[in-house]
């Protein structure tokens, strides 16, 4: 296949704005977009510096997405290596416990929320744990999942829910607080472009880039299983 040159610097200037905000919009960059679609050659210029950079570009509907692969050290993310939210890994642990519990109440096959309010997820938080922890299989579910449940349990739990002085939490910002550590949580995904905040609320909604790449690209078998593993109740599927 003989790629011109024209079609690497197409190639290039795809990959510099995927970098740049993790997406491309048809509506935005029509020529490069369709360009994507409709030339081989592109994709498969693409492809190479894809495989170099760790990373993959999925197309769904009218946008392309950038997506880190695990072992991408630079712009990707391993919550069991390095703390995503504070200064150790338990932080990281209920982090992603909580995104995960975020996810699936927007995604839920049954009844998938169309918002949820900040002080809500408290409750989901403490009964998500509290039902993974009654199972007769927690420790084939630790194992499965690579999360010490108990601990993070003990860890939400060590917690406040807000400052007292703070009506149900809505300026309780510190990390010392479970409601804080929600907030901090939230604003990683606001600014991953996954959640819109409507501050006057308080509450939280699901972007097009979120259900797009949780409906076509995240939500495989595997995460699902997981989804159902730490948060589900025995039975009900996502």
């Amino acid at each position: 296949m003989n790629i011109s040159l024209s079609e690497y610097k197409i190639a290039n200037e795809i990959f510099y704005r995927l970098l740049k905000k993790s997406e491309l919009k048809e509506k935005e960059a029509k020529e490069l977009f369709l360009a994507y679609i409709n030339n081989s050659n592109v994709r498969s210029a693409l492809d190479g510096i894809c495989e170099v950079s760790k990373i993959k570009i999925i197309a769904i509907s009218d946008t392309l997405y950038l997506i880190p692969n695990n072992d991408n050290d630079i712009i990707g993310f391993d919550y069991r290596k390095e703390s995503l939210l504070g200064k150790d890994l338990k932080d990281s642990y209920l982090g992603y416990l909580i995104m995960t519990i975020i996810f699936s109440e927007f995604t839920n096959g049954v009844a998938p929320a169309s918002y949820i309010q900040v002080v809500h997820i408290l409750d989901l938080v403490q009964e998500s744990l509290e039902r993974s922890i009654a199972r007769d299989n927690i420790e084939e579910i630790e194992k499965r999942c690579e999360f010490n449940i108990i601990m993070i349990k003990n860890y939400w739990e060590s917690k406040r829910k807000w400052d007292e002085s703070s009506k149900k939490g809505i300026e309780t910002i510190s990390a010392d607080y479970q409601i804080g550590f929600v907030r901090r949580v939230i604003t990683f995904l606001k600014n991953e472009g996954l959640i819109l905040y409507i501050t006057d609320e308080d509450k939280i909604k699901p972007t097009k880039r979120f259900m797009d790449l949780m409906n076509n690209y995240f939500l495989d078998e595997d995460r699902k299983i997981l989804i159902e593993e730490l948060v589900l109740r025995k039975g009900e599927k996502i």
